[in-house]
Parts: structure tokens; C-alpha cells; sequence
């Protein structure tokens, strides 16, 4: 690392998304009062990427390391 960095190797900040899509099946879920359990579930199976997916995806890219992907999400 240098001073830019802090001596982290890393400088400014990156991203983790999460994007729940409304599909049909989601609608019908939330209008139905689903559970979280419930909500997540059928989230993972319309293909959303979870936070913990996109922070590991971006440690792997060499975007961000481990801590901090941590630090913002449960892993």
C-alpha cells in the first residue's frame, strides 16, 4: 500500500448490490404477507445475487478483501 491507499492496496469505495426483481411469483408473494424466509427463498430462485454473493464475487476480482465484505454484510 502507499499513503493514497492508507496501506490498504485499495482506494475509494466499491459497491455490493442486491436487486430484488418483481416477477410474478414475487408479487404474488408479497401480496400473500410471505415471510422473510419466504420472500428470500423465492428472491434466490428468480436469480437474485445476495450481498454475500456480490462481495465474495468482487474478493475474488480482486475488487475488495474479506474484511471488508464483512464488515457490511453476514458471512
Amino acid at each position: 500500500g502507499c499513503d493514497h491507499c492508507e496501506g490498504t492496496g485499495y482506494a475509494g469505495r466499491i459497491g455490493l448490490f442486491e436487486i430484488l426483481h418483481g416477477t410474478k411469483a414475487m408479487q404474488s408473494l408479497i401480496m400473500k404477507s410471505g415471510t422473510v424466509e419466504e420472500i428470500r427463498r423465492q428472491a434466490i430462485s428468480d436469480g437474485m445475487t445476495t450481498l454475500k454473493q456480490d462481495g465474495i464475487r468482487k474478493v475474488f476480482k480482486g475488487d475488495c478483501d474479506l474484511k471488508k465484505v464483512n464488515a457490511v454484510c453476514i458471512l
